[in-house]
């Protein structure tokens, strides 16, 4: 007889109690398998909760670029080129107008906030006399020939 043969995976219309049960068992199974097969081509992830894992990632993260921050001009060369822009009679404004500078440049590497720019401090060693980088930091600058 149609449709009553246990074989048939899904009942025709008014099948018997039985038939639904097993088409039932056989969607789930299927189901079931897709889930498991597709889940293992995952990256590990699977039945992992993704905001926790993106949670933790993150605090990871905070925690690697908390110590990360750029170095400063020390007290030591704020204090030099203070000392020096101030023995030339010079104002921070004349010091940055000579250095081809804002002012605000010339404040931030005196009070230690500026984050040391090569090109910045040579123009200031020239324009104030005084070595503002290496051993001998606030030593005059010797004037000899300049290599080229």
């Amino acid at each position: 007889m149609p449709g009553s043969c246990p074989e048939t995976p899904f009942p025709r219309v008014g099948a018997t109690h039985t038939h639904t049960s097993r088409a039932r068992s056989l969607s789930l199974s299927l189901s079931l398998s897709l889930s498991l097969s597709l889940g293992s081509h995952h990256s590990g992830a699977a039945g992992q909760n993704k905001q926790h894992s993106i949670t933790k990632n993150t605090a990871k993260l905070d925690r690697e670029t908390e110590e990360l921050h750029h170095d400063r001009v020390t007290l030591e060369v704020g204090k030099v080129i203070q000392q020096g822009r101030q023995s030339k009679g010079l104002t921070q404004k004349d010091l940055a107008t000579k250095i081809n500078e804002k002012p605000q440049v010339i404040a931030d590497y005196e009070s230690g906030r500026a984050i040391p720019n090569n090109q910045v401090l040579g123009k200031i060693e020239r324009a104030i006399g005084l070595k503002l980088r290496g051993k001998d930091i606030g030593k005059p600058i010797e004037k000899g020939p300049r290599a080229k």
